[in-house]
C-alpha cells in the first residue's frame, strides 16, 4: 500500500485506538489531509536521516509514473540524503544517475529554460559527485570533476556555474589567494580591486537585496563593521543584477543598502557578476575571510552569528 492509500486509514485506526482505550473523542476527526507528492515525502525522510524509506518511495513512484522530471529530482535529493548520511557509495551512485538522467533531459545543446528540474538535479548531482569523491580521498580527481564541469556549462544559467564554483570554493579555497574581480557598477564606496587592498584583512559579504538570510544579516554585519572597521579590516559587499533592468534593480540595491545595511560610506558594494559566479554564490550570503597577504582562510556559505563573525575575524589581524 502507498503512503497516500495509508493516511485514510491510519486516521480510522488511531479513533478505533482511542475508543479501545476508552476514551471519547471530543470531536470528529478532522478530514486527511491532501496527499503530498512524492518527492515531499522523499524530502521529508531525508530530513529525519532515514535514507532507505525515501528510496522506497523513489522506487515505487519510478514503478508508477516512470522517470519523469518528479523522479530525476528524487534522484537528486537521494544523492544529497545518502552524503549527508554518510553513504557516499549510494551518494556516487545517486550522483551519477541523476547526473546522466539530467543530461538527456538537458538535451544538445541543452535547454536549460525548458528543462529547469534536470538542470537543478544537474546541479546537485555534481557537487554530491564531487564530495563523494573527497571522502573516497580523491580531492584531485574532484577538483578535475568540477573544472571540467564548469568548462561544460559554460553556458549554464548563472546559478548552476555558481554551484559548481561553490562547491569547488568548499574544497579548495581556503589556503588559496582571493580571486579578483571586475566591477560593472557600485554602490557605496567605488571598489579599487582586491589586489590593492594587499596588507589589509578583508571581509567579503556576497549578497542579494531581496535575500531574507542576508538581511536577517545586516545587524551582525554592521555590528562587525564598527568594531573592526576601526582595526584596519576592509569590509567589501559584492551583489549583482539579478534582473534584465538593471536601471531598477539598482535603485533596489541602493534602497537596500541604505535603509537595511547601513554601513559607512566607506564600504563597497561592488555589482559584479564575475564576482559572484567566481565565488560561488548560489546561496546568500556568502562569507569569505582574507587575510593582509590576500589569502582566503575561511570560504562560508551561510550565516554567521556576531561570535563566529569575531572568531573569524581576529586571526586576520594577526
Amino acid at each position: 500500500m502507498n503512503l497516500r492509500a495509508r493516511t485514510p486509514l491510519l486516521v480510522a485506526c488511531l479513533a478505533a485506538a482511542s475508543l479501545a482505550l476508552g476514551q471519547e473523542p471530543t470531536k470528529a476527526p478532522s478530514p486527511a489531509p491532501p496527499p503530498m507528492d512524492d518527492l515531499r515525502f522523499i524530502r521529508m525522510k531525508i530530513s529525519a536521516a532515514d535514507l532507505y524509506s525515501a528510496e522506497s518511495i523513489l522506487e515505487v513512484h519510478r514503478a508508477e509514473k516512470g522517470e519523469d522530471a518528479e523522479y530525476l529530482l528524487g534522484l537528486a535529493w537521494l544523492a544529497r540524503g545518502a552524503a549527508l548520511t554518510g553513504d557516499w557509495a549510494a551518494a556516487s551512485r545517486y550522483a551519477k544517475a541523476a547526473r546522466e538522467l539530467a543530461v538527456a533531459k538537458l538535451g544538445t545543446p541543452a535547454d536549460y529554460a525548458g528543462n529547469r528540474e534536470a538542470t537543478y538535479a544537474l546541479g546537485t548531482s555534481i557537487e554530491v559527485e564531487a564530495q563523494a569523491l573527497v571522502a573516497a580521498g580523491k580531492k584531485a580527481q574532484a577538483i578535475r570533476l568540477l573544472e571540467e564541469s564548469s568548462k561544460t556549462q559554460a553556458k549554464a544559467p548563472y546559478n548552476l556555474r555558481a554551484r559548481i564554483w561553490k562547491r569547488r570554493n568548499q574544497i579548495e579555497l581556503a589556503g588559496q589567494p582571493a580571486p579578483d574581480f571586475r566591477a560593472e557598477d557600485h554602490v557605496g564606496a567605488e571598489f579599487p580591486g582586491l589586489a590593492s587592498l594587499r596588507g589589509k584583512p578583508v571581509v567579503l559579504f556576497l549578497w542579494w537585496e531581496s535575500c531574507g538570510d542576508c538581511k536577517a544579516q545586516a545587524a551582525a554585519l554592521r555590528r562587525a563593521v564598527e568594531k573592526y572597521g576601526p582595526k584596519g579590516v576592509v569590509f567589501v559587499a559584492p551583489t549583482r543584477f539579478y534582473d534584465e533592468d538593471h536601471t531598477a534593480e539598482k535603485a533596489k540595491i541602493e534602497k537596500a543598502w541604505k535603509e537595511i545595511y547601513a554601513l559607512p560610506e566607506t564600504v563597497s558594494a561592488p555589482i559584479s557578476d564575475e564576482a559572484m559566479v567566481r565565488y560561488g554564490v548560489s546561496a546568500t550570503p556568502t562569507i569569505v575571510f582574507v587575510d593582509r597577504k590576500g589569502i582566503v582562510r575561511q570560504y562560508l556559505p551561510y550565516r554567521m552569528t556576531d561570535e563566529r563573525l569575531s572568531a573569524a575575524i581576529e586571526p586576520l589581524l594577526q
